[in-house]
């Protein structure tokens, strides 16, 4: 199911070309830090400059969690997986590096010409290991289309500055927040991404640079007739002359007011447990994903999508569990058995409907297959084939963020590949064990032994002791395998939660309707 490379190999590149989106994470060497994974989407920011290299136009967001551990230990991985075609993960190690906007190396690969609204850093990844994985549990999705609203709103942030430089009053460097204009991106890189939420150094000297162009006027008449057109597909709307009269007539100081409050709300929000108005959501979610990593500063960062089909659960505002399916590695579980680690970040987001991000920050713990804490989560009845582990992640923060960049992909259906070849090894074990007394060599119990005892960097995975208790239930019962139609249908989805100076009056009009509007969205969809 697993393959390494050196370098990433020439099959993939065209594979790695056609990706709609990708996924980073990276992590603090403290033990008390917050790993992190985001989501990157808009089209034409990835870029492969060969088979050791490949960098991206990295957005403004509320975060600035990626470049701080860059700049503390240079940790990161990059990962991609198919929503559509034949499945595959394929997950890109190495080390990163930051080349802030306004620098000679982010000048050299993005020039005003090519630089996007809202783009703050180059992250540069040399590439040390290529891992590519079957991604039998990932989904079937179908992509629909880029957001218009990160462009839009970024933009709106780059004309404030650019409007304060033509009229001189953008200040000489070094600036600071009260002499930078309250709405442009120089300040919100000052408040918002110079430290990252464990205090690492994140942004230094992007607010120092002055805007190279003025990004609104040239994009600015075909961003909202893109956003209009867009807009009119969904609704299934023609995009008609009479559409378009009716969007002009809209007054652009009132627009702006609404699109910035809408911005303000959402950017991102701390919680010190999952707030009720998020169950409903993650309950919806068709997937999700995990990241973990190792305390030494030379191990590697584990990202892994996961589905939701009656995988994940929530137990109450600060605990949730999810069944860990068999893979060809194991790192997730090592991460969290190294003495002195356990952290686990686990992202969702939104594919469909209103833009979000949410991620669960927490302490995980494992409960391996075959233990009494295992049984107590996952009877044998309502154990998946190949399920190999509990994950229980106590959660001690919450955050959420717009998801403005993440593109609009439609739900199709699960696939049954990784569920079907649990079922051939179980098999396999169960008639073995039954003829011979010992478990197939092509059995599941071999597969563990094989490929989950230890993780890429020699962290102990599942126990040996897991694997001669594996044996045993094997030995005392027949397991209990679910047919293809099962196996097409798994679940239904369990959830468990018990509850324990002036403005422009049309601008300022449009900025609290977009505060109140967004913030009714975020509790009630």
């Amino acid at each position: 199911m697993g393959n390494f490379h050196d370098e990433i190999p020439s099959f993939l590149i065209p594979w790695i070309q056609k990706q709609e989106v990708f996924w980073v994470a990276t992590s603090p060497l403290s033990a008390d830090g917050h790993v992190n994974v985001s989501t990157k989407g808009l089209k034409g920011t990835f870029h492969i400059v060969d088979s050791k290299r490949v960098w991206y136009e990295d957005l403004t967001g509320s975060g600035v969690e990626t470049i701080s551990h860059l700049r503390e230990n240079g940790r990161i991985t990059v990962l991609l997986n198919a929503f559509e075609g034949p499945p595959r993960i394929a997950r890109l190690f190495g080390k990163g590096s930051v080349y802030e906007f306004g620098t000679p190396e982010y000048n050299e690969l993005l020039p005003p010409d090519l630089r996007k609204p809202g783009s703050r850093a180059v992250i540069m990844v040399d590439v040390e290991k290529v891992g590519t994985s079957c991604g039998y549990g990932v989904p079937f999705f179908e992509f629909k289309g880029h957001r218009d609203t990160y462009y839009n709103v970024a933009s709106r942030f780059e004309q404030a500055d650019f409007s304060a430089q033509q009229t001189e009053t953008m200040p000489e460097p070094p600036p600071n927040l009260d002499s930078l204009p309250p709405k442009g991106l120089r300040h919100y890189f000052l408040s918002h991404n110079a430290t990252s939420i464990d205090g690492l150094t994140g942004l230094t000297t992007a607010h120092e640079a002055p805007r190279a162009c003025n990004i609104t006027a040239v994009k600015k008449q075909s961003e909202i007739r893109r956003l209009s057109i867009s807009l009119a597909k969904r609704l299934s709307i023609d995009s008609s002359p009479e559409l378009s009269k009716m969007i002009h007539l809209v007054d652009l100081r009132f627009l702006t007011g609404t699109i910035m409050g809408l911005l303000l709300a959402t950017l991102y929000t701390r919680f010190s447990q999952i707030p009720d108005f998020l169950i409903s959501w993650l309950q919806k979610q068709q997937m999700f994903w995990t990241a973990t990593a190792p305390l030494s500063g030379i191990g590697h960062v584990n990202l892994s999508p996961k589905c939701t089909r009656g995988m994940f659960h929530i137990v109450n505002s600060q605990k949730v569990w999810y069944e860990d399916m068999s893979g060809s590695g194991v790192e997730t579980i090592s991460h969290l058995k190294e003495p002195g680690n356990g952290r686990i970040t686990i992202l969702f987001h939104a594919f469909e409907g209103p833009p979000k991000i949410c991620r669960l920050f927490g302490t995980g713990s494992v409960y391996e297959y075959g233990t009494p804490e295992y049984n107590e989560y996952i009877s044998p009845e309502n154990r998946a084939p190949g399920s190999r582990a509990v994950i229980v992640v106590d959660v001690h923060k919450v955050g959420t963020s717009c998801g403005y960049a993440i593109p609009l992909y439609e739900f199709k259906t699960h696939r049954n590949q990784l569920l079907q070849w649990a079922q051939k090894r179980e098999s396999a074990d169960d008639d073995a064990l039954r003829e011979f007394n010992e478990p197939s060599s092509n059995g599941l119990y071999s597969y563990w032994k094989n490929n989950n005892a230890r993780s890429i960097d020699g962290i102990p995975g599942l126990d040996s002791k897991t694997f001669e208790d594996a044996v045993d239930l094997f030995k005392t019962r027949s397991l209990s395998y679910a047919d293809d139609k099962v196996i097409a249908t798994f679940g239904p989805s369990a959830y468990l939660f018990r509850t324990n100076g002036k403005f422009d009056s049309k601008f300022l009009t449009g900025l609290i309707l977009g505060v109140l509007a967004t913030t009714v969205v975020m509790r009630y969809v």
